[in-house]
């Protein structure tokens, strides 16, 4: 059975914004109903949800104006009145996708950002953190003014007679007198951009938790949290090998459009679900909480111990919440993360478990 390339992108960016809808509100549900603690990186990446629900549709309308024509028909003149109108329907939705494509994944990367804003306590990483939210905030703008703007006049984009006269073959053929750029340097740019900012973004975290004085087993555990969004990296990665070989001529772009679609909406997902997934840690919190609760039954009904055993011990695991001191004070990480209580306060006498500059507590 054939199925559309379309098709198969509609299908597939389906079944990822459904699971991407189904993961962000869960996240919903354990940031208010369990730690009651929604924040700006929680909204940020439900804007980034909306806008991959933008996409989607966007993508059907694609799928649905492409399947009309086929790419032959662009070379013989006598087929272009037939398709004028679904070829102008499909240069329209090229148009609107460039620049819902770029605002998705800039709320993703805004939703990492802004997490990272609340847990930084170390002036380097707080400044870093900022200068990147303003890397990103620019070089959107940026994309989606040169986006809207690819003429000088924004409806010759959607142009047919500028569209069909890039495949005459006739040299003395009259080309309509359009003042547009090429955008496939606007595409280069993007994917570049986007590939270098979520390189940055995984990468700022790593020196902090690297300088941290915590067993190796727990530093690897926080270092593997965050750099789950590897994997937006590698589906960016793939998206722009494509985009080159759809950037060759009008005829690959024709060819290989679908699959830059497909990736798109890959690469969305995985960076909306990627960097959701570590908050879905406290829906298995209640049956840890459960499991410990037995346990320390069970304790409480041996005999009782000495007075004077010390107190609570150092290493007893401790959720700490975040966004509750706005990322001043002690650290404080999310509630997703596990780390020594004496990791989380100053004042409980610990010599084991500290920061290796004096000035960083995380």
């Amino acid at each position: 059975m054939y199925l559309r390339p379309g098709f198969v992108v509609v299908i597939v960016g389906a079944t990822l914004t459904s699971l991407s809808t189904v993961i962000v509100a869960l996240r919903y549900y354990c940031r208010h109903f369990l730690t009651g603690s929604v924040g700006v990186s929680d909204h940020l990446m439900l804007a980034a949800l909306m806008f991959t629900w933008a996409n989607l549709v966007i993508n059907y309308y694609q799928d649905i104006t492409s399947s009309k024509f086929k790419p032959s028909y662009f070379r013989i003149p006598e087929k272009r009145p037939e398709i004028a109108a679904t070829v102008r329907g499909t240069l329209i939705t090229w148009w609107v996708y460039r620049m819902s494509y770029i605002l998705a994944l800039c709320f993703v990367k805004l939703s990492l950002l802004f997490f990272y804003r609340v847990i930084a306590t170390h002036r380097t990483f707080r400044r870093l953190v900022y200068a990147t939210i303003g890397f990103v905030s620019i070089y959107t703008f940026a994309s989606c003014i040169a986006a809207a703007f690819q003429c000088l006049h924004p409806p010759d984009a959607w142009d047919t007679s500028g569209f069909f006269a890039q495949f005459d073959r006739d040299p003395n053929t009259k080309k309509p007198n359009l003042r547009c750029y090429d955008p496939v340097r606007l595409w280069v740019f993007c994917a570049a951009a986007n590939l270098l900012s979520d390189v940055i973004i995984l990468l700022l975290p790593i020196p902090t938790l690297l300088s941290l004085r915590v067993p190796m087993s727990k530093r690897l555990a926080l270092i593997g949290i965050f750099s789950i969004g590897i994997m937006a990296i590698v589906a960016s990665s793939v998206r722009m090998w494509v985009m080159m070989l759809w950037a060759e001529s009008p005829s690959a772009s024709a060819r290989f459009g679908a699959d830059l679609l497909l990736w798109g909406q890959v690469e969305t997902n995985s960076g909306i679900i990627s960097a959701s997934v570590p908050f879905l840690r406290l829906l298995f919190r209640r049956r840890e909480k459960e499991e410990r609760g037995v346990t320390q039954r069970k304790i409480d009904m041996s005999p009782p111990k000495p007075m004077g055993g010390g107190g609570t011990s150092q290493n007893k695991p401790l959720e700490i919440e975040y966004e509750k001191n706005g990322g001043e004070g002690s650290p404080s990480w999310g509630p997703f993360i596990t780390v020594p209580e004496s990791l989380g306060s100053a004042s409980r006498n610990s010599t084991l478990v500290e920061p290796t500059h004096p000035h960083m507590t995380v």
